[in-house]
């Protein structure tokens, strides 16, 4: 009798531990299952990521290539200016990374100088070909492209940098430049570069109002106002990278890349 009860208590006991284990086996495998939907879901989720940087990316590079086609278009009006803005963001891409810039940070710097001058959309072209000096009233109106060009770009998260480069490209470092009278390191770097690319630029090229200069007269206008109304170190960096005879290319065709 005792034996029957012990077999008895033991079966039951056996079948409370094959329950407990096939419960266990159920949680594992609902476990597995949960991991594995996890899994996917990441992977998922992971993918939707690149496909919106992706799309983000794209939709970068379709609004910056718009601007460039108005700024283009606005260079094409007048023959004297074709190909500038190209140069000035050649040139000051060269002179970014030989300043020490990241690569991105210098790619950005060459937007701008892409740029600078898409402000100008805005003043009447009567002022911007004009083959005499400007009036007062005129450089008044002349002086509000850098403002206008960093309200165009001001909407672009992505080229918020840009936009402050554009905003000061006219400061001078003795503080006599526009919009905001900036002096010194106040001016922010990438726009001390453009300053630099964009006086060598418009000093080599014809203008209504005068023939180019050559290269080495220009190069030493550059340096008479390194310390003064440009960063007296980039100066004389531009003319470590350019200085020599024929060192700048005019090469209109190279255009400044892609958005940051």
């Amino acid at each position: 009798m005792t034996g029957n009860v012990a077999l008895s208590q033991a079966l039951s006991y056996a079948r409370d531990l094959k329950s407990a284990y096939e419960a266990a086996r159920s949680r594992e495998q609902d476990l597995v299952e949960a991991n594995d939907r996890l899994r996917k879901g990441y992977q998922q989720s992971l993918q939707y990521a690149v496909d919106l940087r992706r799309t983000y990316r794209q939709l970068q590079r379709a609004i910056f290539q718009s601007l460039l086609g108005l700024a283009n278009a606005l260079e094409a009006k007048d023959t004297y200016t074709s190909g500038h803005s190209s140069r000035v963001a050649r040139l000051s891409r060269e002179l970014g990374l030989a300043a020490g810039l990241s690569r991105q940070v210098a790619e950005t710097v060459a937007q701008a100088g892409l740029l600078h001058d898409l402000g100008k959309i805005a003043i009447p072209e009567a002022i911007l070909t004009k083959g005499g000096p400007l009036t007062s009233e005129e450089w008044d109106v002349m002086r509000r492209h850098p403002i206008v060009s960093a309200q165009i770009v001001a909407p672009l998260e992505f080229f918020d940098q840009g936009a402050v480069i554009l905003r000061h490209h006219h400061e001078r470092y003795d503080g006599s430049g526009y919009p905001d009278g900036l002096r010194g390191d106040q001016i922010p770097v990438g726009a001390r570069i453009v300053a630099i690319a964009d006086v060598y630029d418009a000093l080599t090229s014809d203008r209504p109002y005068r023939r180019r200069l050559p290269h080495g007269e220009a190069v030493r206008h550059l340096q008479q106002e390194g310390g003064a109304t440009l960063d007296g170190r980039l100066v004389d960096l531009f003319v470590e990278l350019f200085g020599g005879a024929g060192a700048v290319r005019r090469d209109d065709s190279r255009a400044a890349g892609r958005p940051v």
